[in-house]
């Protein structure tokens, strides 16, 4: 894989660059990942961020930056927090690459108690191989945010986000993004610190390779987890999904309920919800197939955001 040997974005300060070296050098001390093989062959030229258009800029109740800019602006929240808390970049192989790689992507920030009525949409269009959304939403804070990010590229793509919930926090994220690729890694991780809530909405029907990891650490007594998704095997494509939760905290719990459809069962891989290290968190996961020829979106639940997008 190509190394890095400058910045890749313009005014790139210089902690990003020094961490961006860093994980380049450190990458093969890091445990390998899965599917990291195929992407990683694939990255052998150069960075060269491709285009991209419809990030999202606002500058009021909450803070929205295109990254590139929020490496500046925001330099000291970033530089402790960009693939630190849950999107480790010393995690594995796969995730140092990323880290050293990133193109282009989003900065959210939501302060302490705020409470955001409307929901916060992402409907970015990009060529990029490595995008990464990082959203930090404070103590007692509460928001909605919709992600419907779509990525024509020929190459192998790394799509990362990472959600920080701070103390109490409730959030409820919502993802559908189309993937017009080879081979795409869709990275949802999270921190959650004690008593927050976190809430997801996950659907996928692209035509492509996609592998899902969903990921949190409930940090702390009273943290709660709560996932659907929804993934649609579509004519040359490949779905796998694994979530996975970690941490401690009496009263802490997760919660994983997932709808999958495909004409062929061997295009499609589904892993139960477990724990990354064996922590004794209160697990509760389902899983339903839904039959080709039938609407998947029918078999969803009332309410769900999801219906309407299969």
């Amino acid at each position: 894989m190509a190394e890095l040997t400058g910045a890749v974005w313009p005014n790139e300060p210089g902690w990003l660059q020094k961490k961006r070296q860093l994980a380049g050098m450190l990458r093969e001390r890091f445990p390998k990942q899965d599917q990291q093989d195929e992407l990683l062959k694939a990255w052998q030229e150069p960075i060269t961020p491709g285009q991209s258009t419809g990030w999202l800029t606002h500058d009021g109740d909450y803070v929205a930056q295109p990254l590139s800019q929020a490496v500046n602006n925001y330099s000291q929240m970033l530089q402790e927090n960009l693939a630190e808390k849950a999107l480790s970049w010393q995690a594995g192989q796969l995730n140092a690459a990323h880290l050293s790689r990133i193109d282009g992507g989003q900065f959210i920030y939501v302060p302490d108690k705020a409470v955001i009525e409307k929901p916060i949409e992402l409907a970015p269009t990009l060529s990029l191989q490595n995008p990464h959304t990082l959203i930090i939403v404070g103590a007692g804070a509460r928001v909605i945010i919709q992600d419907t990010m779509t990525v024509n590229c020929m190459q192998p793509v790394f799509a990362g986000v990472e959600v920080l919930l701070g103390t109490g926090a409730q959030v409820r994220y919502r993802q559908f993004n189309h993937f017009d690729c080879p081979r795409a890694f869709q990275a949802l991780h999270a921190y959650q610190a004690h008593g927050s809530r976190l809430k997801i909405e996950y659907g996928q029907a692209s035509a492509a390779f996609v592998s899902t990891s969903l990921y949190s650490f409930l940090d702390g007594a009273h943290t709660s987890w709560d996932a659907q998704a929804a993934v649609q095997v579509n004519c040359g494509g490949h779905q796998v999904i694994r979530p996975v939760l970690d941490g401690y905290g009496q009263g802490s719990r997760g919660q994983f309920e997932l709808w999958g459809q495909a004409m062929n069962s061997d295009d499609l891989t589904l892993h139960e919800l477990r724990t990354g290290s064996g922590e004794p968190l209160h697990l509760a996961d389902s899983q339903m197939l839904v039959a080709p020829g039938k609407r998947l979106g029918d078999r969803l639940p009332v309410g769900s955001w999801l219906k309407n997008k299969f």
